[in-house]
């Protein structure tokens, strides 16, 4: 089994390969080619591979299991993404600010302007916030439907929130259109 640390950056991903010395030279013919027919190479130095792409780590998964590699991959939270978190810019009007705590205009300026180290950091920030956004935007979408009123059948007129699980189950595999989707999304929600 191939052990993989994932880390998802803005344009790329990378995968260290935990356990190298324990893999066949077969194994590893097997992930240089697999990362250089996505446009990616494996660095023997590095002890990983990149491949130029954004990518899901489910999906990632995915396309292992249909090679026939086995692997186990956990997920790394990108540096830079740590460091927007915790360090402070150190120029500029805002000199000492933390980089989280930067208004988004400003950290999308940035991203465009610069050419050191720090126009990463903005870009990580950048992505943050629109992964939290997206996720907070799930979430009341989620927690509307929950209060959405049934009308139809033995529980009409109570909302979805409100229905039992089995009734829910029962309305996921055996109706259609908006009724389904309300009803697999509050399963999810509940969950």
């Amino acid at each position: 089994m191939i052990k993989l640390s994932y880390t998802q950056y803005s344009k790329h991903f990378t995968c260290k390969i935990e356990n190298i010395s324990e893999l066949s030279v077969q194994t590893l013919h097997e992930l240089e080619k697999f990362a250089s027919d996505r446009s990616g190479s494996l660095d023997y130095v590095k002890e990983s591979f990149s491949i130029p792409k954004r990518i899901e780590i489910q999906h990632l998964q995915e396309l292992f299991q249909l090679k026939n590699m086995e692997v186990f991959i956990t997920e790394k939270e990108a540096q830079k993404t740590r460091i927007a978190n915790t360090a402070t810019i150190n120029f500029g009007k805002f000199k000492g600010t933390k980089w989280s705590d930067l208004e988004t205009h400003y950290l999308s300026w940035l991203s465009k302007n610069l050419n050191s180290d720090d126009r990463q950091t903005a870009i990580a920030e950048l992505e943050r916030r629109k992964n939290t956004s997206s996720q907070e935007k799930s979430k009341k979408t989620s927690e509307k439907d929950l209060k959405m009123i049934i009308g139809f059948g033995k529980f009409r007129g109570r909302t979805w929130g409100e229905l039992p699980k089995d009734y829910l189950l029962w309305v996921a595999s055996n109706l259609q259109g908006d009724a389904k989707r309300l009803a697999e999304l509050v399963l999810s929600y509940k969950s």
